[in-house]
């Protein structure tokens, strides 16, 4: 138990005062960001869920009592016209990088609280500016490019109260300068939940609101080693933080590089030739953006801008680093599909802002040449690039290993040219899955098969694996011929998976029959089946 009977001062400070900080928020950064990534085609109430839970709405379908750790099915019912999206935070990312290139060119050293949230250090942006609020007014003519619908600013001491004062802010009044000796007044009125998420404790906040401890003015009064010894180190540095001491320093985010091209045409149009030879020279410029740095691109983004404000964006990837000549083709490709859109029927609609996007660069190092090149002949790669433009980007695949029990779920394709799964599930432990050396012929679908005893009798694997008789002879059920009679033959083994729905129980047998052939059979409820063969 805490004694509370004697109220303590104020620590005295370990370290530097906290650093003069400014904090920019925008509030509900993930729909903003879900809302420019769809342009003019945004639907009004917008709702982007996680784990079947909504984590960002929109004003409007706030209004129709849509919020925040609604279930999808609720929130529906409470707004029938909502649009629901799966929380992307790549969107997220994408779309706050430019936030962050437009404060590092005023302020150097940004440092990112989360995608829709920074900070930067402004005692010395302060002085050279001449004060902090030509700061902030520097930092709101450099965010009026980006057209952002939202932006809330607040200058106090420390990253922590400085995300709280903007937190605090209203549209009517998006900025606010907290001055150092207002610090504490201001604490005392914050719940215990913000220094919890602060430290990344949930939980602290839930036991003090246990305790009757509702606001950091009561939490600061505890203690300090006291808390300590309970909570532990997060419970000590959310104590700090309620007393306001924060760090004086801020760790640096690392601000992407710039590696987007625009071309911009004076009249809008729909010749793709044209829009072609516009987008030739950006192109070049990105590529030669790419090499300055010692970097290859294998994925890029590609959006094209109408007249009316509609956005045509497509990601395109390819096995090989992208060359100009490669990003042209993508270009002219994604014109052609877009004049058979359905959109597209007014054709008064014209194209007039193309912009190119090198996705997820890597270290050219790791790309070096082969001995017969870096990519398989010329004439094949455009066969088959030829064949994804006639066909679709996903009609002409490729195969890969994939995890899993069964045979067939052991192989999956994908676009061709499409990088592998960034979480390969090869590795992960698979119970139940056949050792090596594997069968060379799988097939699509498990053939039907009849086995049966020296009786003749049909052979049954019981519930706890084992066999009334021993497997003798065998044939494919769709095959006439006479039946094989069982060599060899070892299991069962079985497979057990889905247990939480649909479960699948089977058994693993491997045969040689009288012909030499080894096959790989499994045995169900439902009979017998030819999973592979031993070639």
């Amino acid at each position: 138990m805490f004694d509370t009977r004697q109220m303590p001062k104020a620590p005295a400070l370990t370290s530097a005062p906290p650093a003069r900080t400014l904090a920019l928020w925008c509030p509900s950064w993930p729909v903003e960001a879900a809302r420019r990534s769809l342009g003019s085609a945004a639907p009004p109430r917008l709702a982007l869920i996680a784990k079947g839970r909504v984590i960002a709405v929109s004003p409007e379908a706030e209004d129709e009592s849509v919020t925040i750790g609604l279930r999808l099915r609720e929130a529906q019912t409470r707004c029938p016209d909502l649009t629901v999206l799966a929380h992307d935070p790549a969107v997220d990312e994408r779309w706050f990088a430019p936030v962050l290139q437009a404060v590092e060119r005023v302020v150097p050293h940004v440092h990112l609280i989360e995608q829709g949230a920074l900070a930067v250090r402004i005692t010395g942006a302060a002085r050279f500016y001449g004060s902090e609020d030509a700061v902030v007014e520097l930092l709101l003519d450099q965010l009026a490019e980006l057209h952002l619908d939202d932006v809330r600013m607040a200058v106090a001491d420390g990253v922590f109260l400085a995300e709280q004062v903007a937190r605090n802010t209203t549209v009517d009044c998006p900025v606010t300068n907290l001055p150092s000796p207002q610090t504490a007044a201001f604490l005392r009125t914050l719940p215990v939940s913000t220094v919890a998420a602060a430290v990344g404790d949930p939980a602290l906040a839930e036991t003090l609101r246990r305790m009757g401890i509702r606001n950091l003015g009561a939490f600061a009064k505890l203690p300090r080693a006291q808390v300590h010894s309970r909570f532990g180190e997060a419970g000590r540095r959310a104590h700090q933080l309620a007393w306001g001491e924060d760090s004086p320093v801020l760790p640096t985010h690392p601000i992407p590089d710039d590696f987007t091209v625009q071309a911009v045409c004076e009249h809008p149009s729909n010749d793709a030739a044209l829009i072609t030879r516009i987008s030739e020279p950006i192109a070049a410029t990105l590529t030669d953006r790419l090499r300055t740095r010692s970097l290859v691109c294998h994925e890029v983004r590609i959006t094209l801008t109408t007249s009316a404000g509609h956005l045509h964006e497509r990601t395109w990837r390819h096995a090989w680093p992208f060359t100009t000549h490669d990003i042209t083709e993508r270009v002219r490709w994604q014109l052609e599909d877009l004049a058979t859109h359905a959109h597209r029927s007014d054709r008064s609609d014209g194209v007039t802002v193309v912009e190119i996007v090198a996705e997820s660069p890597t270290q050219a190092a790791a790309h070096a040449p082969g001995l017969w090149g870096e990519r398989p002949d010329q004439h094949i790669t455009q066969m088959v690039v030829s064949l994804q433009r006639d066909l679709g980007h996903g009609a002409v695949r490729s195969a890969t290993l994939a995890g899993g029990r069964l045979l067939h779920e052991r192989h999956s394709t994908r676009p061709w040219g499409d990088s592998p799964p960034r979480h390969d599930a090869r590795d992960r432990p698979w119970p139940g899955t056949l050792p090596g050396p594997r069968p060379a012929t799988v097939f699509d679908s498990a053939q039907p098969a009849l086995v049966h005893d020296a009786g003749g009798n049909p052979v049954v694997v019981d519930a706890r694996g084992g066999l009334e008789a021993a497997p003798a002879t065998w044939r494919p059920a769709h095959d006439d011929s006479r039946a094989r009679q069982v060599v060899a033959w070892n299991g069962p083994w079985p497979v057990r998976q889905h247990w939480w729905q649909k479960p699948l129980a089977l058994n693993r047998f491997q045969i040689v029959d009288d012909s030499g052939e080894a096959w790989l059979l499994l045995a169900t409820d439902d009979g017998w089946w030819i999973e592979a063969r031993y070639d």
